[in-house]
């Protein structure tokens, strides 16, 4: 078997033999090891490894793809002329390889990945399980059971070159763990669930895990329903980006060219809130879609989707800004398997003073999210929200009870433009979406 750098060479070699001056390769390679544990003792131990090269042949305006997990010679070669083949198939695109860029700085500057982390033994995810499941148990005696379990480590690693001079190679890793705890109290059930995820070996933190799943759980055990209504909501940072995240394919050319985007037309109009700024960084060391490339070769830079309140720029990757007399802004995505799709990255939303509690105190009375059920009534084309719910009901800025049953209906076109307050916090795991809580109004509650 080849090892990466071979076997993108040996691509670049068959585009040269085959008198072709537009080939991209693409190597993705993902590792995990997970550690799950039941009743004070190891369940499972699990290792994979997924490797894979997707290759793009561009030629006679027409664009072929294929794929292989097997890193030999023959299966690179039968992949390149599958490729070839595919591309008599398809209708003619748009599509052109980027030029190389020259004078990228290291990937290593994004901070996505930790060395010290590819050093954890099995042994030591098991010790941090083992350490949750304690503080778990020991933090109420309602427990019923903990389910869900586990701690892990993964990385991923990149590799993409292209007949124009593109070369780049990155890497990311994290680690991890989560516990789901089942918590009763009479007929009154709710489990707990909480995750933590970051860069860096903090089994002290990682620990909290698990009291923080069965507060959690023990917080809604005596949950009931609220009446139907209006109700300003405030959304915390855990849900907030979850919620908003559904949506975000708004600001897609490519959907937008589709007629599947309500932002069609809307350039430079105001579609938000005029204290809502929310950016695109590429760039945002430790974000998990932080990189100097595309999937395409393109270089992204730091871009505003909304400024002031004002819609200031679609995502484009080649095609689609092509089509739309605009350069890609490289928002190019892209698996080993697929073609190329628009991708954001890190998308963040900036914060303000206000604690979740002094959110909870604006308004008179309002319901505090802190779980959301099921995405089934979520149009991320029309922007409806429909969504069942779990949290707690505030009364002049005091907790009055837990909330469950319901489902709350409103729509995200018009949630950018209630937004009457933000957090002053992100939710401290890995993530791209960078959203504090939120308070919003003009949802409505079903009981």
């Amino acid at each position: 078997m080849l090892d990466l750098q071979q076997t993108v060479d040996h691509v670049l070699l068959l585009a040269e033999r085959s008198g072709l001056k537009e080939v991209d390769a693409l190597i993705e390679r993902d590792e995990a090891l997970e550690v799950e544990i039941r009743d004070g003792k190891v369940e499972k131990v699990e290792q994979s490894t997924s490797l894979g090269l997707g290759v793009r042949v561009l030629r006679n305006g027409k664009t072929g793809l294929a794929s292989t997990e097997r890193l030999d010679t023959n299966a690179i070669e039968r992949a390149f002329q599958s490729a070839l083949e595919n591309s008599d198939l398809q209708d003619p695109t748009e599509v052109v390889l980027p030029e190389a860029t020259n004078g990228l700085a290291d990937p290593e500057s994004l901070g996505t990945y930790n060395s010290d982390l590819e050093k954890l033994t099995s042994k030591d995810l098991a010790d941090l399980g083992l350490a949750i499941e304690a503080s778990a148990k020991n933090a109420d005696d309602r427990i019923s059971t903990i389910p869900y379990l586990g701690a892990s480590r993964n990385s991923s690693e990149v590799l993409l070159v292209n007949s124009k001079g593109t070369r780049y190679h990155q890497h990311n890793n994290s680690v991890g763990a989560y516990c789901g705890a089942l918590l009763q109290d009479g007929e009154a059930r709710k489990t707990g669930m909480r995750f933590w995820n970051q860069r860096n070996w903090n089994p002290d933190a990682a620990q909290r895990t698990g009291e923080e799943a069965v507060r959690k759980g023990a917080d809604l055990l005596k949950a009931q329903p609220i009446p139907s209504g209006k109700l300003p909501i405030v959304l915390d940072e855990y849900v907030a980006p979850r919620l908003l995240g559904m949506y975000f394919g708004a600001f897609s050319a490519e959907s937008a060219q589709k007629g599947m985007s309500r932002l069609k037309g809307k350039l430079g109009e105001a579609i938000a809130i005029p204290e809502l700024t929310l950016l695109d960084d590429p760039h945002r060391i430790g974000g998990n879609r932080s990189r100097l490339l595309d999937a395409e070769g393109v270089p992204p830079q730091p871009l505003p989707l909304i400024e002031n309140g004002e819609f200031r720029n679609f995502l484009y990757h080649v095609e689609s800004g092509r089509k739309g007399k605009h350069t890609s802004t490289g928002h190019a995505g892209r698996n080993y398997t697929g073609g190329v799709s628009t991708r954001t990255h890190n998308l963040v939303w900036a914060t303000s003073d206000s604690t979740l509690e002094q959110l909870c105190r604006i308004p008179e009375e309002c319901l505090l999210v802190t779980q959301l059920e099921g995405a089934a009534g979520c149009n991320p084309i029309s922007g409806d929200i429909s969504i069942g719910v779990q949290g707690f009901l505030y009364r002049n800025g005091a907790r009055v009870q837990p909330v469950d049953s319901i489902t709350i209906a409103g729509n995200f076109f018009e949630l950018l433009k209630n937004v009457r307050a933000a957090g002053n916090a992100y939710q401290p795991n890995l993530t791209h979406l960078f959203i504090p809580a939120l308070l919003v109004e003009g949802f409505t509650i079903s009981g």
